[in-house]
């Protein structure tokens, strides 16, 4: 309802209307629309790649599975409210491949806190590139954040090499506060330990290395989707990639916000607002119909590329689910 309320103010702050947005739509040039679902689709497969090389070897599903296991992770995180379709990577991972929880819950952290370094990464040289440029001088700002973010894409990147330290850290406290004494607290204390070894499992034998290797294809092609889809739907011609990272991760950014509804309407579009209008100068309205008109077109992708996904692991035979296919 809040992510609705904001979606709708948004509107009529920028004086948008549905009409104008599926107007913007259907300006879209097939060409355009071609290359954005070739760009999405190499994000696809990528990701895939990703989660692939962080699950252990003795645990790893092959490759073409886990690709149609990350298109429907994708489509559950995305479309149900406030992330908490996250977790269905540890489960589509267990049942359809034997996965332990710990495990699939280690890469699905590992990969998070590579994308959290990417994102800042490339938020962060965004900023430095537009301080430099000169084109922004009332944002004075920008190379203060430049740094800011250089500092948490380190913090980030070493919690995606020792995470375990930070699940260790809470077990510690679970033996200060003495909760062992109690059924619940020995259980968790438990958990915690093989959550702490399987995270410190994903980074071993090369493998974090290769997965940042290639998170940084994943994220050129983020930006390079959000680039050319808002260019086609009305972006002036000053928005470059420069441009579009910058507000692109604010949109992304903003969609982790608590309040993020379904499919991230109404915080994207906000993000999508403060980035483009509010700090690069974009009227409001062509800011406004283009995020919109681009978060539904990467809707429609995700829902289909989901559908289809779901599709295949309802149709693959039980008996080849109950087989080992891991190596």
């Amino acid at each position: 309802g809040l992510a609705t309320t904001l979606l709708v103010l948004l509107m009529l702050w920028g004086g948008v209307s549905p009409r104008d947005v599926f107007a913007t739509i259907r300006g879209l040039p097939p060409g355009a629309y071609a290359a954005a679902l070739a760009m999405h689709l190499f994000t696809y497969c990528m990701r895939a790649l990703r989660f692939h090389l962080l699950v252990p070897w003795p645990y790893r599903p092959r490759y073409p599975r886990m690709l149609v296991i990350a298109a429907a992770h994708n489509m559950a995180s995305y479309l149900l409210p406030a992330k908490t379709g996250e977790a269905s990577l540890v489960l589509y991972l267990r049942m359809h491949c034997k996965v332990p929880n710990a495990v699939g819950l280690a890469c699905l952290l590992v990969s998070r806190f590579l994308d959290a370094a990417a994102l800042c990464v490339g938020l962060s040289i965004a900023c430095y590139w537009l301080h430099r440029s000169g084109r922004y001088a009332a944002l004075d700002w920008l190379g203060s954040m430049s740094s800011i973010l250089g500092i948490l894409a380190v913090v980030f990147l070493v919690l995606s090499i020792r995470g375990d330290l930070l699940v260790r850290l809470i077990a510690t406290l679970l033996r200060w506060f003495r909760l062992r004494r109690w059924r619940l607290g020995e259980m968790l204390f438990v958990k915690t330990n093989s959550f702490a070894l399987a995270l410190r499992s994903s980074g071993r034998g090369g493998r974090l290395y290769f997965a940042g290797l290639v998170t940084i294809p994943i994220w050129i092609s983020f930006f390079g989707f959000y680039m050319l889809l808002g260019r086609a739907m009305g972006l002036p011609e000053h928005v470059r990639f420069a441009e579009a990272t910058f507000g692109a991760s604010l949109a992304s950014m903003f969609n982790l916000l608590p309040l993020n509804g379904a499919a991230g309407l109404g915080t994207q579009e906000l993000g999508w607002v403060a980035g483009f209008s509010q700090f690069l100068g974009v009227h409001a309205d062509v800011a406004l119909a283009s995020g919109m008109g681009v978060h539904l077109v990467q809707l429609f992708n995700i829902v289909v590329f989901g559908l289809v996904a779901h599709l295949v692991m309802g149709l693959v035979p039980a008996v080849v689910l109950r087989s080992s296919d891991n190596g």
